[in-house]
């Protein structure tokens, strides 16, 4: 039988009514899981751990170390993993993890819930059991198991906070579905390159900025002498920015010279950029701006966290963003 480790963090999904002088701990919530879902006994040998416990809203670069810190070194003794994680920044941690823990080849999955599983119609019962079985299969990547989906964790965005399916797979197909029968697609899934690698760190040296009809750049302009190393303007369509009376030309400018990068993204959720499509766009990328293509927000603004911590050079970022780390950008 497999032996996995389940990390739980906090979210939705625990949450239970408790006295001010009850504590949660690992071997309790065991006891209690296997009470409400015994047939996760019969899927794998389960550990619990909690390496913190709290709303995914208050989830920051310390926690992603604790995860990255934790999972390298129990890696050797589970064959699998899978982490409990609140819905709301579960993308986030989920690509995090990805340009962390490269070279994968055991299946790190993240699941949780959009009611306790203490509540009646509960979703939390059957994404731990999909969770679980899934974690015990060969997926040699960090995925999230959600309302019967399998997704590759840094495509993934939640897109509803009502609907028990709320994460879609954005500008990629899911690694897998589970209904009767657990239906994988190995053409989707990543093929782990030599030994595993993990990189830890993140820095908080990057701004992302949404840009709106009549937004103006030079509220921004105190920025470029600031400690941000790299900005994600989310633009519109395919990365298209305004070039007229409220120009952010001259800002995409001026970071370069601060030795800033400047990354362009889309506040619309399916397609590519492409800086290339339009004038506007075409601007911004002779003024030294990089499209991010398919990437979501979350993945781009996780990959540009993990390289400012290891890069000061604004070309080192750019060239590193560019290429394809965990299958979050096409290759």
């Amino acid at each position: 039988m497999k032996r996995i480790l389940i990390l739980h963090t906090g979210g939705t999904f625990g949450m239970v009514p408790m006295e001010p002088d009850e504590i949660l701990v690992p071997g309790n919530l065991q006891s209690e899981w296997l009470n409400q879902v015994p047939e996760i006994a019969g899927l794998a040998e389960i550990d619990v751990e909690i390496p913190y416990n709290m709303d995914s809203s208050n989830v920051s670069t310390g926690e992603w170390n604790t995860l990255v810190k934790t999972l390298e070194a129990k890696m050797d003794n589970y064959d699998g993993f899978v982490i409990i994680h609140g819905t709301d920044t579960m993308a986030y941690t989920a690509s995090a993890l990805s340009f962390s823990m490269l070279n994968l080849s055991k299946p790190l999955i993240l699941t949780g819930a959009q009611r306790p599983l203490a509540r009646l119609r509960s979703d939390a019962r059957g994404n731990l059991i999909d969770a679980i079985e899934i974690a015990t299969m060969n997926i040699p990547e960090v995925a999230i198991v959600f309302g019967q989906s399998v997704l590759r964790g840094n495509r993934a965005v939640k897109n509803s906070i009502s609907s028990y399916d709320a994460f879609v797979s954005v500008n990629y197909p899911l690694l897998g579905r589970i209904g009767l029968n657990v239906d994988l697609y190995r053409r989707n899934m990543l093929r782990p390159e030599g030994a595993l690698r993990v990189l830890p760190g993140f820095s908080d040296e990057v701004m992302p900025i949404y840009l709106f009809p009549g937004s103006d750049p030079r509220l921004y302009d105190p920025l470029l002498n600031s400690r941000v190393k790299a900005f994600l303007l989310i633009g519109f369509g395919a990365g298209n920015i305004p070039e007229n009376d409220k120009n952010w030309l001259p800002f995409i400018r001026g970071a370069g010279e601060k030795n800033k990068a400047v990354f362009i993204s889309s506040s619309s959720l399916h397609g590519k950029v492409d800086l290339e499509l339009y004038a506007g766009a075409r601007e911004a990328l002779r003024a030294g701006a990089v499209g991010t293509r398919g990437m979501t927000k979350e993945a781009a603004l996780t990959k540009l966290m993990k390289l400012c911590a290891h890069y000061d050079s604004a070309e080192l970022i750019r060239e590193h963003f560019c290429r394809d780390w965990a299958g979050e950008i096409e290759p």
